[in-house]
């Protein structure tokens, strides 16, 4: 039985346990950002002091071995009336951290009810108020505020937690055990940070045994890291981890024109990521993209990737690695 961890958040969390819970003979723990702040997870953080439901929620349903019709419950998002914005999963999760007073705990819950094939962990339990600092001593506040700033003309100085936010005790038993840990994909700046910078997340990754597994994003993110290439995400990736990657999965199909196309209609530019990284011996090439068209439910107002991972082929290709 190996043990495989993974770290993140949204939907690329979501893609790649959608795949692995397939895998035989493997045990699954997501670990999983607490620094949402936007859409439904920021209404319900201010109205009823709850930890951001939406990331874990994905997790749950991504693990889930119950019906369809289960899933898609724990994903219908309200499009009319007062819980416009809301999805069924974000409020059954609230509404299970109040009558448990932990949300930890709530999650527990949900994932028996759920039939989860693994655990889904908060990565901490304290309230997260992402911050970016500039070198000019500004300073922006929030995971949606930063998602929705133009970062590239800025000089960041470094990311911070408004005040001490540390790592839950399961999410470091997890990582010391883990024989694999999967990082990403996701937004570097709103979903991968928000894990590393967690009190103690670091020193849990340098104890850990572990091998590092790194999905490379497909898409480059508007405001944030355009014009990166494959080795601008890793050695951004390895800087906050303090330990290299040992295995690092790079597309290498590429999205039909209709895709490319979505992302131009949207004055989103050329996103696609150059692989820069022809020499190094831990790249492992490989088709892994989704030919599935992507769209937004109408009462959904954030702003969603459309060129994705293939559940499946991220699945084969972690399937060989951990085989060897």
């Amino acid at each position: 039985m190996k043990n495989i961890v993974t770290v993140g958040g949204g939907t690329g969390s979501f893609t790649v346990l959608s795949g692995l819970k397939n895998l035989p003979d493997v045990s699954l723990t997501a670990l999983v950002s607490m620094a949402d702040n936007g859409g439904s997870n920021g209404k319900m953080r201010d109205e009823l002091g709850v930890l951001p439901p939406s990331d874990v929620r994905l997790c749950l349903v991504a693990l889930s071995e119950h019906t369809d019709v289960v899933r898609k419950l724990m994903l219908y998002r309200f499009s009319e009336g007062t819980l416009t914005g809301h999805t069924f999963g974000n409020i059954f999760l609230a509404a299970l951290q109040k009558i448990t007073g932990d949300f930890g705990e709530g999650v527990e819950i949900a994932s028996e009810i759920l039939k989860v094939k693994g655990a889904v962990v908060p990565i901490t339990k304290d309230k997260a108020d992402l911050s970016v600092l500039f070198s000019d001593g500004s300073v922006i506040v929030g995971e949606h505020n930063i998602d929705e700033t133009n970062l590239e003309n800025l000089s960041v100085d470094k990311f911070f937690y408004k005040d001490a936010v540390n790592l839950n005790q399961n999410a470091e038993q997890a990582i010391l055990c883990a024989d694999y840990i999967i990082v990403g994909p996701g937004d570097l700046y709103t979903s991968l940070i928000p894990n590393f910078i967690v009190n103690g997340f670091q020193d849990a990754i340098l104890q850990s045994k572990a091998k590092i597994i790194l999905p490379i994003n497909l898409t480059n993110k508007q405001g944030h890291t355009m014009r990166w290439k494959v080795s601008d995400y890793v050695s951004n990736i390895e800087k906050y981890l303090g330990r290299k990657a040992d295995f690092i999965l790079v597309n290498s199909e590429m999205p039909p024109r209709e895709q490319i196309e979505q992302y131009k209609s949207e004055e989103r530019g050329d996103v696609l990521i150059e692989d820069d990284l022809k020499q190094d011996e831990r790249v492992i090439r490989t088709p892994l993209l989704s030919h599935l068209i992507f769209t937004n439910s109408k009462a959904d107002t954030m702003k969603r990737s459309l060129i994705r991972h293939d559940s499946e082929k991220l699945a084969e290709c972690i399937r060989k690695i951990i085989s060897k």
